[in-house]
């Protein structure tokens, strides 16, 4: 009997696996960090904790944890992409991005309210009474994005370009 990918990558997976090697991975990494139970016994007896702990909140709430992690990251990564997509825009016109935003902070507090909000808005938890389906938040992050890069490109000379010398006697 042969095995499927696609059976591999079933409800199964979602719902049980990887919210069990997330849960496992979380709880080991902190109680590793946390080293509650000294430098020779840490390694073992955190790995068995970790392992149970996994297995129970992953008994409890496995799909559901899978379901919010589905939604969490699909949208965290629309506005990881428009990030990138202006920190490339920047690359691409030979400006430095870092000293861009450390001269205009003020535009930098904008986009980041702008996304923060937008973020928790299509979270679904209707914050500040306001509600966005995942559409309607991706096209305003995108209207966003093109008004950065619109500001970005008409703004004034970079550091490096020098302003030409004004004529004598004017």
């Amino acid at each position: 009997m042969a095995v499927e990918i696609p059976q591999l990558l079933g409800p199964e997976f979602y719902g049980f696996i990887l919210p069990w090697i997330f849960t496992f991975a979380i709880v080991y990494g902190l109680l590793i960090k946390l080293n509650i139970f000294g430098e020779k016994k840490n390694d073992k007896v955190s790995a068995a904790l970790a392992f149970v702990i996994a297995f129970f909140v992953t008994a409890v709430g496995g799909p559901q944890l899978a379901a919010f992690f589905i939604n969490l990251f699909g949208g965290t990564s629309v506005f990881l992409a428009g990030i990138l997509v202006v920190l490339l825009f920047g690359a691409m016109l030979g400006r430095n991005i870092t000293d861009y935003w450390a001269k205009n902070e003020w535009a930098l507090a904008v986009v980041v309210i702008i996304a923060v909000v937008l973020f928790l808005a299509s979270a679904g938890g209707g914050f500040l009474g306001i509600t966005l389906s995942g559409d309607t938040a991706t096209l305003i992050f995108a209207v966003v994005i093109v008004l950065v890069a619109a500001h970005f490109v008409m703004s004034g000379k970079d550091e490096g370009e020098k302003p030409a010398p004004k004529a004598a006697g004017g």
